[in-house]
């Protein structure tokens, strides 16, 4: 029906229809549609590209602000963890030649470790530090 219009072959179609039915299905494009799909493709990759851009410039900025609290957890964590701390600060080594323990305190006199005295740290007997201090 290339002579008429299409509202008469519309028409005709409904009247001569042995089922109507609505749903989807595929139809063929001529080259001019396919030339503005192409046109339209080539402007969403731009603008997606740009949006990317614009992603990985925000997501490194994110990345600044949480790396810091990232590392901060972990440490917190580790600490949750292990009930202990790192500290930076001076350390006092006792030995206790009574128990035969080497008694380790921090800087405000709290007693931060134990361990057996080594046998060089072992106190002498009176007559080998006689020995000693005459050679």
């Amino acid at each position: 029906m290339p002579d008429s219009t299409p509202k008469e072959r519309l028409m005709v179609l409904q009247e001569n229809a042995a089922k109507i039915e609505q749903t989807t299905y595929q139809k063929m494009l001529n080259q001019d549609e396919l030339a503005v799909r192409h046109e339209d493709l080539a402007t969403n990759c731009i603008k997606l590209s740009s949006i990317d851009d614009e992603k990985k410039e925000v997501m490194a900025d994110f990345k600044l602000r949480t790396d810091p609290l990232n590392t901060a957890n972990k440490t917190l964590l580790t600490e949750i963890k292990t009930k202990q701390t790192t500290v930076d600060g001076t350390l006092y080594h006792m030995a206790n030649h009574e128990e035969g323990w080497m008694e380790t305190y921090d800087h405000d006199g709290m007693l931060i470790a134990t361990r057996r005295l080594r046998p060089e740290e072992k106190q002498g007997t009176i007559f080998s530090l006689g020995k000693a201090a005459n050679q």
